[in-house]
């Protein structure tokens, strides 16, 4: 090879040490034509040294053994500074060593490292302070009159120091870069997916900004669709949020971690509600006597009573009765609840539910009415009246949802007293309390598909664990059912008498 950048001047017997990744050279010492020591050091890139013309072959030494160093937490940061840096002495040590070919020279060098290895941090410390702020003719005066090591070395001495610690200094930026490379880098997962991220700094900041680039479209329209926000966990699912948790997990070499999509706290404006413990009752008819009038609904079995059972019973843990038939006649119907409501002591709430929901699944027919398996039609009116604030006055402050998916009165409201503090007396209506939900509109039909059941457990899955409101989630189920096929079908509509919003929260185990 040949040179095409001009050295500043002649030099023999250098050292020439190529960096691991092959791309640059560092050209160190050597001695010049008077035969002096020089403590040169040019780092220059490998591509600008090689040319195509015919020159003068130079070898290189590639240490290709690999460092496998176990890093342990320390509980003090400066005991374990101190053995990298002692580690890093020893690489250099050993690197230059291997470079060192000429046995004069090689000598003379190892006298210096010896000489250097047996100084004391502070005292290497402030020689390579003054090395960097004296000239070499000042560095060596101030050198050669420090008491403490004035007998071990001479004049003929401080351009070899000058060398090594030109050299040392080189090393040691090379290998705090690398390592500053390798602390910087770490993984981060999203689902099953994982992606390789480098950070420029440990904070947060700069952690969370990476992170985003990890997303894909799915994710980031997930976010816009379900009002979901990024959230980052180390690998036991712990949150990251702050620059020591960044720190503190490359500091235990634990470099990965998790995103997570999890809702915003909603801002709830008003008085709520909370239900925890809540008495589901549900009727779902989908075996009819007259299929030439009234087709079988297999969905109602197959489907809605699956969805509410797994989103009442199974998700959030409430008291869950249902008829365990799905063909019942008129009579059965309201032999089931007058039973239900013995069997639970709706009157007194001996139980002490905190709301009551009650599902109904069938045909309909105008005038909010349910069909029953023998064709007989039953009022929906009625149903709720049985379980309103004059019929059932132990519930009269708790909320009461209905759930009607089918096909759809008008009562003389009676009135009760509300007692308040203070002299002032409000009226209150008996159908007070009630959250009613439609599958569609008065006077349309509405098909066997499960939207409502199946869209209704989905969003209060997934948002009910952040204290999301139950009337918010009708506008998310709205949305959810617009999304799907044959959503023509539905309008969902909500009647509400309530003067608070509902919070669902999942029952502790007894």
């Amino acid at each position: 090879m040949t040179f095409q950048n001009t050295l500043p001047y002649p030099l023999k017997n250098c050292v020439v040490i190529l960096s691991e990744d092959n791309t640059f050279v560092h050209i160190i010492g050597g001695i010049n034509d008077e035969y002096q020591l020089m403590s040169t050091h040019i780092i220059t890139e490998v591509s600008e040294l090689l040319s195509k013309e015919k020159g003068i072959e130079w070898k290189v030494e590639e240490d290709e053994e690999e460092n496998k160093e176990s890093e342990e937490e320390s509980e003090e940061e400066e005991d374990e500074e101190e053995e990298n840096e002692e580690e890093e002495e020893k690489e250099i040590d050993s690197e230059m060593s291997k470079l060192v070919k000429n046995k004069e020279v090689k000598e003379h060098f190892n006298k210096v490292m010896k000489w250097w290895n047996e100084r004391e941090q502070k005292d290497k410390t402030k020689i390579i302070e003054k090395f960097k702020t004296l000239s070499n003719e000042q560095f060596g005066e101030w050198l050669l009159n420090q008491h403490k090591w004035k007998n071990q070395i001479i004049k003929d001495d401080i351009d070899s120091i000058c060398f090594f610690i030109d050299v040392y200094l080189a090393m040691i930026t090379t290998n705090e870069d690398k390592k500053k490379e390798k602390e910087l880098t770490t993984y981060v997962k999203v689902d099953e997916r994982e992606a390789l991220i480098k950070m420029k700094e440990l904070t947060f900041e700069e952690l969370l900004y990476q992170s985003y680039h990890c997303l894909e479209r799915k994710d980031i329209q997930k976010m816009k669709n379900e009002h979901v926000k990024l959230d980052l966990t180390n690998i036991k699912d712990k949150i990251i949020e702050s620059d020591n948790d960044v720190k503190r997990e490359f500091k235990k070499n634990e470099l990965s971690f998790k995103i997570i999509l999890t809702p915003f706290q909603p801002i709830i404006n008003g008085k709520t509600k909370t239900i925890k413990n809540a008495l589901v009752i549900m009727i779902a008819i989908s075996e009819y006597n007259d299929n030439t009038q009234w087709p079988n609904l297999p969905n109602v079995k197959e489907k809605d009573l699956k969805n509410f059972e797994q989103l009442f019973q199974k998700e959030l843990n409430y008291t869950f009765e249902w008829s365990q038939s799905t063909q019942m006649i008129r009579q059965g119907v309201q032999s089931f609840l007058t039973k239900t409501i013995a069997k639970h002591d709706l009157h007194e709430n001996t139980n002490k539910y905190d709301g009551l929901i009650i599902i109904i699944c069938g045909h309909g027919e105008d005038g909010n009415m349910l069909v029953a398996s023998d064709g007989k039609y039953i009022s929906i009116d009625e149903m709720r009246a049985s379980f309103n604030c004059y019929k059932m006055e132990a519930f009269k402050d708790l909320p009461k949802i209905l759930i009607i998916d089918s096909c759809r009165g008008e009562n003389i409201p009676k009135s009760y007293e509300i007692v308040t503090r203070g002299n002032k007396m409000l009226h209150g209506h008996n159908d007070d309390g009630f959250l009613i939900i439609w599958s569609t509109t008065k006077g349309h039909r509405v098909v066997d598909l499960s939207l409502l059941s199946q869209c209704m457990k989905n969003v209060v899955t997934s948002k009910y664990k952040s204290g999301y409101p139950f009337k918010r989630m009708l506008e998310d189920i709205r949305t959810e059912i617009r999304t799907n096929k044959s959503s023509e079908w539905y309008c969902v509509e909500s009647q509400d008498t309530t003067n608070y919003d509902i919070i669902f929260q999942q029952r502790k185990p007894v």
